[in-house]
């Protein structure tokens, strides 16, 4: 069997580009046929990462996703490759687009994957317009005076690419089974019988681990970006938990535009044991000696540090701001959900996990254990199965 990934950005670091890396390659060791088409190829040295047999294609106009040169370009591939499925890993770039142009003309299956909540859009939006501080200028104040008609505006193109998403795809797959009525609210529509539901898999090898080993320190990996995953809030934590219990350690893997922005809020609130490690292409090694990881997200998908980090005895921390944290995390159990968006609650839960090692301990020995449902056998089988159809 033929499949052909089309992706916007490919290798990358984003949790989509691993997951293309990890699934691709095990179905290529499957028996299957595999290769992938994108349009920006700018972290080339992921390539490592990817089975040398598997072939990798780049649209040549990277300027203009649309452009007829890309479109010829994208049919000429089908064509000669014939792929049996076509596997969009893109939901929200313009990229679909290009799809929806060649779909009339090809017989290949296409099977879209959303690798976020449905309405992260809209709820990243409202979080935007909720918290933007207001000063009295011009601006700000139409700003503020039609929030109500930017919001309308948004909600109905939200709905109306996600009607056109599912409506040129053969199968529509969402990270949680708890994404699907979110789905069917956000397009509007009665009928949804093409969803199905596919975890994320853990995309790093576990390896046995010593939790008297574990130091005291509380992790947080992923891109230092406010608006999309809220840093600063876990930031404002850390300071009040540092007065608190100063034996800690806090570090930071990741980088991002609100790099300097955190640091300068670090050096604000006096907070002498945090740590900025930056980009790293080795995370085991922060997993591994880690006990608690942390998240202070408004929105995710299936985000892919919580089971890794759980594979490695890393007890989560995080607030229920999603609805697949709930299919994660077993409040008390393998880790703590905390009602959004309770500073006071969290700080209080984080605390408690702290200085509570026989907690911290079993919470751990969970974690260990559940994440083996979202292995790369367990996940990769259940693509098999979806391709079989």
């Amino acid at each position: 069997m033929k499949i052909l990934f089309f992706i916007h950005r490919f290798p990358g670091y984003g949790g989509i580009e691993t997951v293309t890396t990890v699934i691709a390659n095990f179905l290529y060791e499957q028996g299957y046929n595999v290769r992938i088409i994108s349009f920006i190829q700018e972290d080339e040295e992921l390539l490592e990462k990817l089975n040398k047999k598997i072939t990798l294609y780049r649209f040549p106009n990277q300027h203009n996703t649309l452009s007829i040169e890309n479109e010829d370009f994208f049919y000429s591939i089908i064509s000669s490759f014939q792929p049996d499925t076509i596997i969009n890993q893109e939901s929200y770039a313009k990229t679909f687009d290009l799809l929806v142009k060649v779909k009339s003309k090809i017989s290949s299956k296409i099977i879209t994957v959303e690798h976020n909540s449905p309405d992260a859009i809209y709820k990243m939006l409202y979080n935007f317009l909720k918290h933007e501080k207001f000063e009295f200028n011009g601006k700000r104040v139409l700003k503020k005076l039609f929030q109500p008609v930017i919001i309308y505006h948004k909600l109905y193109k939200i709905r109306k690419d996600h009607r056109l998403f599912y409506k040129y795809s053969d199968e529509y797959i969402l990270l949680s089974k708890k994404f699907i009525p979110v789905f069917k609210k956000t397009a509007g529509l009665k009928i949804i019988d093409k969803i199905k539901s596919i975890e994320n898999p853990v995309t790093i090898k576990p390896q046995r681990i010593e939790l008297k080993n574990k130091e005291k320190i509380v992790l947080y990996v992923g891109r230092l970006d406010n608006e999309h995953k809220q840093v600063d809030r876990l930031v404002k934590i850390l300071g009040k938990i540092f007065q608190i219990i100063p034996d800690w350690k806090f570090v930071i893997v990741g980088d991002g535009k609100d790099r300097i922005l955190l640091e300068d809020l670090v050096n604000e609130k006096k907070i002498l044991n945090i740590e900025f490690k930056g980009s790293q292409s080795n995370v085991i090694q922060y997993y591994s000696k880690a006990s608690i990881l942390c998240m202070t997200s408004n929105v995710e998908g299936w985000p892919l540090v919580l089971a890794e980090a759980m594979t490695y005895g890393c007890v989560p921390v995080l607030y229920n701001s999603f609805a697949s944290a709930s299919d994660i995390v077993e409040n008390g159990i393998n880790g703590i959900l905390i009602e959004p968006f309770d500073e006071d609650l969290y700080v209080t839960a984080l605390s408690e996990l702290m200085i509570n090692n026989d907690k911290r301990e079993f919470m751990a020995l969970q974690a260990i254990q559940d994440s083996t449902r979202f292995s790369l056998e367990v996940i990769g089988n259940k693509w098999i199965q979806l391709l079989k159809k």
